[in-house]
Order: structure tokens, then C-alpha cells, then sequence
């Protein structure tokens, strides 16, 4: 995490699995700056190498992956995020 920590401090990251026969769900909680990634738009494929910028590509990898992303601010200040992730989906 590039900008998650406040004052420069080290995040503390919980990540938890679920494989069930049709899904899989993956829980991020994180104790971060608030930061809602399924708020965040999708500026598109750069035209040319050059103007591509640095970053930026995670959120559009998890978006290609996941069939539902959901995002919430916890009662205590954390930032969670519910990825799921077809378990019989082929490429």
C-alpha cells in the first residue's frame, strides 16, 4: 500500500479466504485512510506506453477478476472490502 497509511505509519492488513463450490470471497481490512476503490473511476486503457502513468492498475485487475467488489467504512475505522471471485470461470 502506496498512500494507505496515515502519517507515513505502517498499516495493519487482515486478509481472509472463503472457497465455497461456486464462489470464492476474500475479506481485505485494513485500519488505513479511508479509501473506497468501488467509488473510484475507471480512467481506461492509456493509448500509448507514454501515457501511461505509474500505478493505477491494481483496481483494474481486481475489476477484471471479480464479479462483486463491495466496500465499507467499519464502526471502527477500518476499511473492508468483499471480493468475489467465480470458482468454475475460465479465461
Amino acid at each position: 500500500m502506496r498512500y494507505g497509511a496515515p502519517q507515513g505509519g505502517e498499516p495493519c492488513v487482515d486478509v481472509s479466504i472463503e472457497i465455497g463450490a461456486d464462489d470464492i470471497v476474500i475479506a481485505v481490512e485494513d485500519d488505513g485512510i479511508a479509501f473506497d476503490p468501488c467509488g473510484r473511476t475507471d480512467l481506461g486503457a492509456p493509448a500509448t506506453l507514454a501515457e501511461a502513468r505509474d500505478g493505477g492498475f491494481g483496481l483494474r485487475i481486481v475489476r477484471h477478476v471479480a464479479s462483486t467488489m463491495q466496500y465499507e467504512r467499519t464502526a471502527n475505522q477500518r476499511n473492508r472490502l468483499l471480493l468475489t471471485l467465480s470458482a468454475t470461470a475460465r479465461p
